[in-house]
């Protein structure tokens, strides 16, 4: 094994010839340096360094004798030179330089006007292209920032692959009130106490005026319309919303335990298996696991048990806000929540308990079937 590309050797075999011995002469008189020099009937053997084969060509020629050339070490797969080294570790430091960085953020949603506005708020969170992975945000916090700017979402998935990120949204599930035949003519009643605000109808005729309070069962909007002395079923459509309160519990530990990020670990130039069996034997099959042993990047995310203690700040600033989003995803697509406010915690060895009251507005109207006899 050399380093130098002049200091191989290669073989030359000589097959006999009568101008072989003035040959051989004129090699060393041009100061070309032959080891182990061989003869025999069957020609002569010798070798020479590689920086002296343009010589040997040259004088070759001038006796025309024919030579076959080889090398010695033809078996040895790898030549090791500074070139090779060099680009070596160039193929493995440039990709590990490049995974330090985030290259591609891709955002999954069912609207592009909301795709837009995520953009635009992960640009607030400085999270964005070409930036340092260990200087973004982390998962947590994006998640957080995004579910508190858009109530309508459940829930936000962030996934991480290399040097990419995917965010994907969940909407809120829509929850469908209205269970009856929607065949049949109905009146719309109040399923729960509230004051009318607005009413949004196809059909039907108002029972109850704007800011007066409906009680649960109340006929908000008939189906039966007068008409001279005639009743006509025409059949209630729509929906009547309605301010009101709603209070909700919640339970949870005073140690909230999970598992965080701690750190990635990064391994590369693991050869150090492969080089030993390419070392005992020096064949195809050792050289190709050797290479990929070379390119091969371990990446192991080491993650570690964390304890959070609840405290009211956090109960504030994180619990509320998806408690929020849970009562959120109860509401008609047209509901909102108004208000909130925290009636009382209690705090025992273990467990937090309290009870937060909403101000809603909301259909409160389901249909009711309109009896018409036999």
């Amino acid at each position: 094994m050399t380093t130098n590309k002049k200091g191989r050797k290669i073989t030359c075999q000589v097959k006999p010839h009568n101008g072989m011995y003035p040959f051989i002469q004129s090699l060393k008189q041009n100061k070309v340096y032959i080891i182990k020099l061989f003869t025999s009937k069957s020609g002569a053997t010798f070798t020479i360094l590689e920086k002296d084969l343009h010589i040997v060509r040259r004088v070759r020629k001038q006796y025309k004798i024919p030579i076959h050339f080889s090398r010695p070490d033809a078996k040895q797969i790898i030549q090791f030179e500074w070139t090779i080294i060099i680009g070596l570790l160039g193929f493995i430091i440039l990709p590990y330089l490049c995974s330090l960085f985030l290259w591609q953020i891709s955002i999954e949603d069912v609207s592009d006007e909301r795709k837009v506005k995520l953009e635009r708020e992960l640009q607030d969170l400085h999270v964005g292209e070409r930036k340092i992975m260990d200087s973004l945000a982390t998962d947590s916090e994006i998640r957080q920032v995004l579910l508190a700017n858009n109530h309508d979402l459940s829930w936000i998935h962030i996934k991480r692959s290399g040097s990419k990120m995917k965010i994907t949204s969940v909407p809120a599930p829509v929850i469908i009130r209205e269970q009856i035949d929607q065949q049949k003519p109905s009146n719309l009643v109040a399923f729960r106490r509230g004051i009318i605000t607005h009413y949004d109808l196809r059909s039907g005729e108002r029972l109850i005026s704007i800011n007066e309070t409906a009680n649960k069962g109340d006929v908000l909007v008939t189906g039966v319309l007068k008409k001279g002395e005639k009743d006509v079923i025409v059949g209630a459509e729509g929906q009547v919303f309605a301010d009101f309160w709603l209070e909700t519990s919640f339970q949870i530990p005073t140690k909230i335990v999970y598992d965080k990020f701690s750190s990635e670990q990064v391994k590369i130039l693991q050869i150090s298996p492969s080089w030993k069996e390419f070392k005992k034997e020096q064949n195809s099959e050792n050289f190709t696991e050797l290479i990929k042993s070379v390119f091969r990047i371990e990446r192991n995310t080491i993650v570690q048990r964390s304890i959070l203690p609840v405290s009211e700040q956090w109960i504030q600033e994180a619990f509320l806000p998806m408690l929020r989003m849970r009562t959120a995803s109860s509401l008609s697509p047209k509901g909102r929540i108004m208000d909130e406010k925290i009636l009382h915690m209690t705090w025992s060895n273990d467990k937090v308990k309290g009870n937060v009251l909403y101000y809603l507005n909301d259909n409160i109207a389901s249909k009711s079937p309109i009896h018409q006899g036999d």
